[in-house]
């Protein structure tokens, strides 16, 4: 899940391209996209699939009723055929926690870049490697536009298995569909981490209260999200102790050839520990930095609002880009701290 990037007048070869990429991709999707009452009531989809989609208005109105902003969003479904609508690509210095940033005109600044095309995202990627960087390349099962276009819902929004919809489809989608519609509502530029830690932050929270409304907490489904969720947690953690073990290394007088070797046996050793299927790197820590709900203010936040999520929101968006220090801001408590 990312805000990808509507980029206007770029000058070199690489942003350009990009940008045609990025155009190209939008217009695919947009122009793929069926009615949620036509999908539904077609004979050819699956009948647990029409049924979940059954669910969209609801959580469309909950959302809303929560305090997430009325958007023309997710009337429209599109089938892609895979589980992934675009790569995210990360870029990280190799002895740093330090993401390269992407930069653009009117839409400001990322630690992190999309690519429709899975190919087009690993030659981007593996440009940097070549200069010693690190990098990571992953897919999304969504995105937003951040107003730019009509967001329609897509197909990998729902995880299946064995061509089936998984037993954890309608939570994950419930997530998945508030996490990006917090975007919709709340979104400061040139901030990644807050923008994606605190949908993640928010899409949990309402994603409890969702279940506990329809009275479908103790379902068999909830449950085992639930159980993938605690996995999850444990695997985020694991990876911010991680992230904090290796920037102590970083910052240490250690010759460089030195930090080189801990760094390398410390993310083999992760990478056995987590069973971690793409390579772990520094870019990899980073990714899971920015769309980290853990402590960084927001809870403390939330209960002065006594867990209103409206009072909440209204507090937020109170903050602009100039109560950040400086753009891509990691640390989040002084600034919500202000609040």
């Amino acid at each position: 899940m990312l805000s990808v990037i509507s980029v206007l007048g770029l000058s070199s070869c690489s942003s350009v391209y990009f940008l045609y990429q990025a155009g190209k991709g939008q217009l695919k999707l947009l122009n793929r996209g069926r009615p949620l009452p036509e999908v539904i009531e077609d004979a050819r989809v699956p009948r647990d699939l029409a049924d979940l989609l059954r669910k969209v208005p609801e959580i469309k109105s909950f959302g809303e009723a929560s305090g997430l902003k009325s958007t023309p969003n997710y009337r429209e479904y599109v089938e892609l055929g895979g589980e992934a609508v675009v790569y995210v690509v990360t870029v990280s210095e190799a002895l740093e926690l330090r993401p390269k940033i992407f930069k653009f005109p009117v839409v400001g600044s990322f630690n992190y870049l999309g690519w429709f095309s899975k190919k087009d995202a690993l030659e981007f990627a593996e440009g940097f490697e070549r200069q010693g960087l690190d990098i990571d390349v992953r897919g999304a099962s969504a995105y937003s536009t951040l107003g730019w276009f009509r967001d329609p819902l897509l197909s990998s929004m729902i995880p299946k298995e064995e061509g089936r919809l998984s037993v954890v489809a309608y939570p994950e989608l419930v997530n998945v569909f508030l996490h990006e519609s917090v975007h919709a509502t709340l979104y400061i530029k040139n901030q990644s981490y807050f923008n994606e830690s605190l949908a993640s932050f928010l899409a949990d929270i309402l994603t409890e209260r969702y279940f506990k409304s329809k009275g479908d907490a103790s379902s068999a489904a909830y449950a085992k999200y639930l159980e993938q969720r605690k996995r999850s947690e444990q695997v985020r953690k694991r990876m911010a102790e991680a992230y904090s073990d290796l920037k102590k290394v970083y910052q240490s007088n250690l010759d460089s050839a030195s930090k080189l070797e801990q760094k390398k046996s410390y993310l083999a050793s992760l990478q056995t520990e987590l069973g971690f299927k793409r390579k772990i790197t520094n870019a990899t820590l980073i990714q899971f930095q920015t769309y980290d709900p853990g402590d960084h203010g927001f809870g403390a936040l939330f209960s002065k609002t006594n867990e209103d999520v409206q009072v909440f929101l209204q507090l937020l968006s109170k903050l602009t880009e100039k109560d950040f220090e400086h753009p891509q801001m990691e640390e989040l408590r002084g600034v919500l701290g202000k609040l």
